[in-house]
């Protein structure tokens, strides 16, 4: 199973069900010539989404991730904004605090980067790198949709898992996390093969949202123990859990989800 590392790129692996990683573990894939023109002319067609797609991109090009926050949160304290929020560009619609939390959690660990299972646009990723100076790599399948010029613009190098294949091993240095993942057997192949300390999970806790692993899958689950809970809106948690020494796991008992 091969190792992925930070140099170059940003990985994910996938969000959807159809999305499984790989045999031959990692194949780098080049941004398409005039990707950027072709992603311009998809978010044309997206109607109300253009304008903050065009705002969050100028943005990232200025490398202003506060004000991107600042951005966000104004539709996570307006819900009457003239202009819907893009799930395409980022599913949670985090702050400073989040990303503070997500990062402690991971120094706490003693850990120096952290494995985005199935990032997607990798939004959340640069913004958690951007803030918090924690190297991020991403991970992420079906680089034929991600370089078309129908796919949504990424904000980091995407690094592609063979879905027909064994998850690529994470490094034991880095925490994995995963963001609104849909496929549960899949990212618990991830957790299988990992030797690092940390989990991350980022998922909705409300009925009319569904997230594969759910944010409190975890609790007491194997080797892991819950550690911390941050609410990022009344529909989205982050769970963050540490591996418990050996003997440690003898010790405790049920940990009561928040």
């Amino acid at each position: 199973m091969a190792a992925l590392t930070p140099e170059g790129s940003a990985a994910a692996a996938h969000r959807s069900p159809a999305a499984v990683p790989t045999k031959t573990g990692v194949m780098m894939v080049p941004e398409a010539p005039g990707q950027d023109e072709g992603r311009d002319e998809a978010a044309t067609s997206e109607g109300n989404n253009t304008t903050l797609r065009e705002q969050i991109l100028a943005l990232y090009h200025k490398g202003e991730a506060d004000a991107i926050l600042s951005l966000i949160c104004t539709f996570t304290k307006d819900e009457t904004h003239p202009q819907p929020w893009d799930p395409l560009l980022l599913w949670v619609q985090p702050q400073h605090c989040c990303l503070a939390a997500l990062a402690a959690h991971v120094r706490g660990a003693h850990l120096s980067a952290v494995a985005s299972v199935g990032c997607g646009t990798g939004l959340l990723e640069w913004l958690l790198q951007a803030v918090t100076g924690l190297p991020v790599v991403g991970y992420e399948v079906n680089a034929e949709w991600w370089t078309s010029k129908y796919a949504p613009p990424t904000f980091i190098p995407l690094t592609y898992a063979d879905p027909d294949a064994p998850p690529p091993a994470v490094p034991p240095t880095h925490a994995l996390m995963c963001c609104y993942f849909n496929n549960g057997p899949v990212f618990r192949q991830y957790v299988a093969a990992y030797k690092g300390a940390a989990l991350l999970i980022i998922g909705a806790t409300s009925g009319d949202r569904h997230t594969d692993p759910h944010p409190l899958d975890y609790v007491d689950r194997d080797s892991w123990r819950l550690t911390l809970t941050h609410r990022i809106s009344p529909h989205d948690l982050l769970a963050g859990y540490l591996r418990h020494p050996p003997k440690a796991r003898q010790q405790h008992g049920q940990h009561p989800p928040p």
